[in-house]
């Protein structure tokens, strides 16, 4: 019998995995992390380079392990500190691969491999009592007292409709679909349409720019802003003045989130990269939305819905992906084990120990993190700093603890 499983080896769950390790007094016998890529944070580490993320929008203090400088000390010790880079008006924020670097660094330091199951999960049952849960993988099964669904974003990209008819053969991706690779994702002689209107179309926008000409296309004016949300919200009282006073599960709680974050925005260091692309002659950024495509010997012929044309066309998509609480397994632990599901079927959870509520009241042993908890633990949920909240918020929370835990205090700028 496990203490914890923790279904998903990115971000929140491997940083949820080395605070019970380092600061709950959890051993290795005690959690497995279930996840079916060959390494932890490797899906993460995948979907950062494929949209050709080379800095990290959140600060240096925002990383997987207990204490707050640990990214720094780590930098300074391998004579990487100019990888640190300075942000106007804000905390120097990592690139991409300092902050791999430290993650893989915590990763070995607390032999959190050994704790990886590299397996699919096909569900969440209750066969006994309510004293425990079993987790159904494509290789066996894990009997354990609690479960953390740390899911993700959302199961699947989402395409536009236009989409369905263009055979897949044609130059047509998707930034988040499987296999796709951007250093092969060439081929026509036309330009590459890069379709979306926030940091993840930018930046794969600008890293194309650089071997070819690009149209970015976005349905709204570019916007920016450099954080996700305002800081205040990585504050629990704040969180608990401003969210939790509004009914669990409700739309107010959604509405709140959704005006508080700053979605489909790009950060002003790569808007700067835009600028400059388009100055270059390289880019050029046009508003509005694709009406239909058709492939051709030479690409794409793609229609605009203003009735302009572009040929010998590439497409490549950064339109997102499907609202997190469609991921199958939110679907079949709630049916089976009984739990209550709010707004835009998102999980009702206690906002105190962040476990996902019985439709009876009662607290589940089943307890989520990230974008799928964002109605209790804010609009920052999904960032690195929420899966730190998450972390310290479970230690301090769950009666079952084991040992004596510290929790790490974030220094003053909180962003």
């Amino acid at each position: 019998m496990y203490e914890y499983v923790i279904i998903g080896g990115g971000v929140h769950g491997t940083c949820l995995a080395n605070y019970l390790l380092d600061s709950g007094g959890y051993t290795h016998d005690d959690l497995r992390i279930i996840d079916p890529h060959e390494e932890l944070l490797a899906s993460f580490a995948t979907k950062a380079r494929q949209c050709g993320m080379r800095t990290l929008r959140s600060s240096f203090v925002h990383h997987i392990d207990t204490e707050p400088f640990s990214l720094e000390t780590f930098a300074t010790g391998h004579d990487r500190e100019n990888e640190l880079v300075a942000t106007d008006d804000y905390p120097n924020r990592p690139s991409l691969e300092l902050f791999l670097d430290h993650a893989r660094y915590v990763i070995d330091r607390q032999n959190l491999a050994d704790c990886h199951v590299g397996r699919a999960v096909s569900a969440i049952t209750d066969p006994d009592s309510r004293d425990s849960l079993r987790v159904e993988t494509d290789d066996g099964a894990f009997d354990t007292r609690r479960v953390v669904l740390a899911l993700g974003l959302g199961p699947q990209p989402t395409y536009p409709e236009w989409t369905a008819t263009v055979p897949d053969t044609a130059p047509l991706a998707h930034v988040w679909g499987d296999g796709f690779d951007p250093a092969r994702a060439t081929g026509v002689d036309g330009t590459t349409i890069v379709v979306g209107g926030g940091i993840t179309a930018a930046q794969l926008a600008c890293r194309f720019a650089e071997q070819t000409h690009v149209t970015l296309l976005s349905r709204h004016d570019l916007e920016t802003a450099l954080p996700e949300a305002d800081p205040y919200w990585i504050n629990w009282g704040h969180i608990e003045t401003h969210l939790h006073t509004l009914p669990a599960g409700s739309q107010a709680r959604h509405d709140r989130i959704r005006n508080a974050r700053n979605d489909a925005t790009i950060p002003p260091y790569v808007m700067d990269q835009l600028t400059n692309a388009r100055d270059r002659g390289d880019l050029t950024i046009r508003l509005g939305e694709i009406a239909c495509a058709h492939a051709t010997d030479d690409g794409l012929l793609v229609r605009f819905a203003d009735g302009a044309s572009t040929a010998n066309a590439q497409v490549l998509l950064a339109t997102g992906l499907e609202p997190a609480p469609d991921h199958p397994l939110v679907s079949q632990a709630a049916e089976t084990l009984g739990l209550e599901r709010g707004t835009n079927g998102f999980p009702v959870l206690n906002d105190r120990t962040l476990a996902w509520r019985r439709t009876d009241g009662t607290d589940s042993r089943v307890s989520v993190v990230g974008k799928l908890a964002e109605t209790t633990v804010g609009p920052l949920a999904r960032n690195i700093v929420g899966a730190r909240r998450v972390a310290e918020r479970l230690l301090a929370r769950c009666p079952d603890s084991r040992g004596q835990r510290r929790t790490a205090v974030e220094p003053a700028h909180p962003t």
